[in-house]
């Protein structure tokens, strides 16, 4: 958010950093697990360590990507959490989701995609309500969570690619998308010394679409025309694209201002 530039960043003991950092790493280790669990679930013989080969590295990956960066574990009034908290747990959930949504479409099983797609996605409603609700919306959160839905499209676009279920014209609308996105988180970080951010209701409102026709492209995905399905995905790839360069424009003549 852009106010979080106006806020002194709480000063934490290394204890302190120490008590957040073994949550974090607590809630992955039960993220492993639950990765393990799925494992079981969806898959047998050696796809089973085909997923896991994925799923556990990112989980490692996230870990240590959060663990780093606890110390933005706070809420916008300044004040510090102790712990990770609730709505971040439940952002978390769509690491579990990332793995096993890419997997399970390059095995062909698009429809058990397509819930599991779901669910990740509820919880994107759900991580900010709880935040709101519990008075615990954080700059990690604020970071973490659209770094995860953005994730967690790319992968599922980059498996339907990969299996022929998506064209390459539009995986190259998609990573274009994409690459703006981080393109300009990297330039506005360079040029402010800070990187501003700021929830918008289109932005919002693009994922909700974004993530609406990729349910129902998963789990129709054999009975159904695809081209409309696909000219949907590529005109909401278009819009958001030059959503993110005006967003990106407007942040930087505000906070260089």
């Amino acid at each position: 958010m852009s106010e979080a530039r106006n806020i002194r960043i709480p000063e934490r003991s290394a204890s302190g950093l120490g008590l957040v950092r073994r949550s974090v790493w607590g809630y992955m280790a039960l993220m492993c697990l639950a990765q393990l669990t799925a494992a079981l679930i969806f898959f047998q013989d050696s796809r089973v360590l085909v997923y896991l080969g994925f799923a556990f590295p990112w989980s490692l990956l996230v870990g240590y990507l959060l663990a780093a960066n606890v110390h933005l574990l706070y809420t916008p009034e300044g004040r510090p959490l102790a712990k990770l908290n609730l709505a971040t747990r439940v952002t978390l959930v769509r690491v579990l989701a990332i793995p096993l949504v890419f997997i399970l479409i390059l095995d062909g099983r698009l429809e058990t995609a397509a819930w599991v797609f779901l669910v990740a996605a509820l919880t994107d409603w759900l991580d900010g309500f709880l935040a709101r609700r519990m008075n615990e919306v954080t700059q990690l959160g604020r970071m973490v969570d659209p770094s995860i839905d953005a994730v967690i499209c790319f992968f599922t676009f980059a498996a339907l690619f990969a299996s022929k279920h998506v064209p390459l014209w539009l995986m190259i609308l998609v990573t274009l998308r994409y690459a703006i996105l981080l393109g300009g988180a990297i330039s506005l970080k360079a040029a402010l010394g800070h990187l501003p951010m700021r929830a918008t209701f289109m932005g919002r409102l693009f994922y909700f679409i974004q993530y609406g026709f990729l349910f129902f492209y998963l789990v129709l995905s054999g009975n159904m025309p695809k081209l409309p399905f696909l000219s949907a995905l590529a005109l909401v790839q278009l819009v958001v694209s030059g959503q993110l360069l005006g967003l990106g424009t407007s942040l930087y003549k505000e906070h260089r201002s």
